[in-house]
């Protein structure tokens, strides 16, 4: 073992990093733990957070990024990081909460924009969760990961036949009433 002592917080951090992708997160979790000791910053809380939810550990981890939201409410992924854990907790309503708010600051975020779309086909929101599907396939570059699992929910969707009645009976998009008054 490396004498952790050696290092400062901005180092640590960086050595964690690696560790994570290397899946060593004994050790990525021990230079963390050392790193915010030293420096209490958000990059460092975040990476923490983000290792806890590898460990299954959902409630350390949605401490770490209601803190790292607490100092910096613009933090788009450690926002959408939080509604992953909601939503993985079973609470849909607060993780579209969520996503809703990194939506409005980043309208094209793959991720906030699929489990959205996820979350409301499981509450039976079928025409809102295909249309966020649509939007991701349609705006968002083809090789992203999450463009993929779009196109296998719209065709899950698709294939429901509650979806097709419900679609054939929604009005289309710039219609306009030929109803006289």
């Amino acid at each position: 073992m490396i004498d952790l002592e050696k290092f400062d917080a901005d180092e640590l951090l960086a050595l964690a990093r690696l560790d994570v992708e290397k899946e060593r997160f004994d050790e990525a979790l021990a230079k963390l733990k050392q790193a915010r000791a030293r420096q209490d910053a958000p990059a460092i809380i975040s990476e923490l957070g983000r290792v806890y939810v590898r460990l299954g550990l959902r409630q350390r981890a949605k401490q770490a990024f209601e803190a790292v939201l607490a100092r910096d409410p613009a933090a788009v992924n450690d926002r959408f990081q939080l509604g992953l854990i909601h939503f993985e907790l079973g609470d849909r309503a607060q993780a579209l909460s969520l996503w809703q708010e990194v939506l409005g600051k980043a309208p094209l975020h793959p991720p906030a924009i699929y489990y959205s779309a996820l979350a409301l086909a499981q509450s039976g929101q079928v025409l809102q969760a295909y249309d966020l599907c649509r939007t991701l396939v349609e705006k968002v570059q083809p090789d992203n990961l999450f463009v993929g699992r779009a196109k296998e929910l719209l065709q899950k969707i698709e294939s429901d036949p509650k979806f097709r009645k419900i679609e054939a009976e929604r009005p289309l998009a710039g219609a306009t009433s030929t109803t006289e008054h």
